[in-house]
């Protein structure tokens, strides 16, 4: 049997919930520790980020293969997505695995930066209307399809609680649709 439809403020809600109790299992107190920064050491109230560069590093490594002498990882939704923001001079300030090129490669650290930089930067917003997200929004899905492991993957238009088109690795997806239907989303703007 199908869970009802909720609202989408009211899924945002409970998809937080549980990404705050998997952050506290698995990340402790680092968890409020964990911010997206420039890779410059800068502190700006404004993260600076460029979406068409972010796209360019998106739309050229979707297919497969990240630029970074690491390659690709059996599971590199969040190497492939850290890539892209380090296109732009953005980095996760303190992963615990970094890759090669020093970007963030576990799902649960880049959750908690963008979770802690709603409140450090004033261009950092969580989107909890479905219908308000747009290309560029950084997409969790908490629990992918049941499993206890998270996924992250980056926007290529509006997406609905059915679903919507992404960029994205593990199954890697160049703005292909992919179905969401009843997963917990979780979803963040960088304005530039």
């Amino acid at each position: 049997m199908s869970e009802p439809s909720l609202p989408s403020n009211e899924r945002a809600f409970r998809a937080q919930k549980k990404l705050d109790e998997s952050l506290a299992t698995e990340l402790g107190t680092k968890a409020g520790s964990l911010l997206l920064v420039p890779r410059d050491g800068s502190t700006p109230t404004k993260l600076p980020f460029d979406w068409p560069t972010a796209k360019a590093y998106y739309s050229s490594y979707c297919t497969s293969g990240n630029d970074c002498p690491d390659g690709s990882f059996p599971l590199d939704c969040t190497h492939f997505v850290s890539h892209g923001l380090s296109k732009t001079k953005v980095l996760v300030n303190l992963p615990s695995s970094p890759c090669t090129n020093g970007v963030c490669i576990r799902v649960a650290e880049l959750a908690a930066a963008f979770k802690n930089s709603v409140a450090k930067y004033s261009n950092v917003k969580e989107i909890t209307d479905l219908s308000k997200t747009t290309e560029g929004d950084f997409c969790f899905v908490v629990s992918w399809f049941g499993l206890s492991t998270d996924h992250v993957m980056v926007l290529a238009g509006q997406i609905s609680e059915s679903g919507g088109r992404v960029y994205g690795h593990t199954n890697n997806r160049c703005a292909e649709a992919v179905d969401l239907t009843n997963q917990d989303l979780l979803v963040y703007r960088i304005e530039s």
